[in-house]
């Protein structure tokens, strides 16, 4: 997580802000409004901002002063929560970190859930 100043809802601009709803127990922002679909890559919130539909949480992360992303960069939800769009939440790296991320997580869980039997 970044060193950046902290970002609260009440920050958001009035529409966006709308469209965000804190969860207390996990701290994210679940984004209620559209989202990116139930298929492969889905369930991000989506939102036409400056005449542009995009990704809600990098409309967040801007907002709230995140840096500009190098080209192959994406937004790490290190909450595993795709819906959400707290920048506290969020972290830049490459889509091969990304996918590694991903990947381990996704075998960890498998592993705890085998454990859990």
């Amino acid at each position: 997580m970044s060193e950046r100043a902290a970002y609260l809802i009440a920050d958001l601009p009035p529409r966006l802000r709308f469209m965000v709803e804190e969860c207390p127990r996990l701290g994210c922002w679940l984004w209620i409004g559209s989202t990116s679909g139930t298929g492969r890559g889905g369930g991000y919130g989506r939102v036409k901002w400056q005449g542009v539909t995009q990704a809600a949480h990098k409309v967040v992360w801007r907002l709230s002063g995140g840096r500009l992303l190098r080209p192959r960069e994406q937004l790490d939800h290190e909450c595993r929560v795709r819906r959400c769009c707290n920048p506290a939440h969020l972290s830049p790296l490459f889509q091969k970190r990304n996918m590694k991320l991903a990947y381990s997580r996704k075998r960890m869980a498998v592993v705890v859930a085998e454990a859990v039997r």
